[in-house]
């Protein structure tokens, strides 16, 4: 039988994320050298910072043990397993890697893709009244994507 994820689990992982993407931004931004992609990269950081405020306020309401009402789904276990798990084993990225404008800019939107997969699954593992929160950011993470694609085709 797969693991059952705590939502604070979950949650904990989500605010690792956030901090990872405000990290990457901000790097990111301050090596821009084009000011539309400097602006873009902190206005990203800035609004990263707002989802690891909101669910970092979400882990002090979470409770250590299942939300009332989530149905078992064992595929979606095993993928929170498994991302989770990948993810805290793979060092950090190195920006060299990032070699031009358009591989940031592709990394960025990976990331924020990702992140929109992960929070439309964490819905089902919060409480009915905290799911339309969870919808504002994941709209958010959703615009973020289609800024950076609409950015990586001007450029």
């Amino acid at each position: 039988m797969p693991k059952l994820f705590y939502l604070n689990e979950i949650i904990k992982f989500a605010i690792e994320k956030e901090k990872e993407s405000i990290e990457l931004y901000k790097k990111l931004g301050d090596q821009a050298t084009v000011e539309e992609v400097e602006d873009l990269f902190h206005t990203l950081m800035l609004e990263e910072e707002k989802h690891e405020k909101f669910y970092t306020k979400l882990s002090e309401i979470a409770q250590k043990e299942q939300s009332p009402g989530v149905k078992e789904d064992a595929e979606y276990d095993a993928y929170m397993q498994e991302l989770i798990s990948a993810s805290r084993s793979v060092p950090p990225l190195s920006l060299e890697k990032l070699s031009s404008i358009k591989t940031a800019l592709d990394y960025a939107a990976d990331r924020e893709k990702d992140s929109i997969v992960f929070y439309t699954g964490l819905k089902d593992y919060l409480p009915t009244h905290e799911k339309e929160k969870i919808d504002v950011v994941i709209k958010e993470e959703a615009k973020h994507l289609a800024k950076l694609l609409l950015l990586k085709k001007r450029l």
